[in-house]
């Protein structure tokens, strides 16, 4: 467990070295620190915004709207995915409804959402109708994958149907469900913010950026947009440990 700690971290500074790189090559080969400031001045404005209430405020918004829009998901996933591979006729009636799902423009649907649900429950709509589809074909994927013959002596002992699914079904799925889950966890927040930003979403991660960009504040800009990556990379980080702390003992 501890190597597997350290190599994350090792791959975590790894990606984060990479990523001022390109920050510090796109700066000297842009020359315009309107468009791209020097990661001096982004950092400095950083450490500003760790000190401010309002930043905290917005943070712990954005984040109750990125959790509670995957929670709600990945519970209804975990219902309709058992359901469906159970009794394949749901899982037929299902499948358009998910391609749907799938390919709607989520970003644009905002634009209609904001008139019905509001600035801060619209951003949750629009999570939502990304990360159900995507959380169900994993369970799905992950169900599928689970051992038939645990499955056919099961039915030969003549086990509840109740008793498969929580013995055997979603425990032998969950390491995948669960590591499924830390990258969806993390989408949940950008797409999250990011709708945040189209909406102009009060007290909000999303709306802090929205605010930076109109009054000219490029570098506080760059600021939220780094500490929303490292926000979202310590969470998909932590359920990506859990999610392999299960599979040990699953095994």
């Amino acid at each position: 467990m501890k190597k597997l700690i350290w190599k994350n971290i090792a791959q975590t500074l790894a990606a984060i070295g990479f990523l001022l790189i390109v920050w510090f090559v796109a700066y000297r080969a842009v020359g315009n620190q309107e468009l791209i400031p020097p990661l001096s001045d982004s950092l400095k404005e950083m450490g500003g915004l760790l000190t401010n209430g309002d930043l905290w405020a917005s943070l712990g918004m954005s984040l109750l709207r990125a959790i509670g829009a995957f929670a709600v998901s990945f519970v209804l996933a975990v219902c309709f995915a058992v359901s469906a591979y159970l009794y394949p006729a749901i899982g037929t009636f299902l499948a358009p409804i998910i391609s749907v799902l799938r390919s709607m423009p989520v970003l644009a649907v905002l634009l209609i959402l904001l008139s019905f649900l509001g600035q801060a429950s619209a951003p949750i709509a629009v999570a939502f109708l990304s990360l159900f589809p995507m959380l169900y074909a994993g369970i799905l994927a992950a169900l599928s994958g689970v051992d038939k013959h645990l499955i056919e002596m099961s039915r030969v002992c003549g086990t509840p149907l109740f008793r498969k699914i929580t013995a055997i079904y979603l425990p032998l799925s969950a390491p995948y469900v669960l590591k499924e889950s830390a990258a969806a966890l993390s989408f949940s927040l950008k797409l999250i913010v990011s709708a945040e930003v189209l909406s102009f979403t009060a007290t909000s991660l999303g709306g802090m950026m929205q605010e930076a960009k109109i009054y000219g504040e490029i570098p506080q800009l760059f600021a939220l947009v780094g500490l929303s990556f490292f926000v979202g990379l310590i969470l998909e980080t932590v359920v990506t440990l859990f999610a392999t702390a299960v599979e040990k003992r699953v095994k």
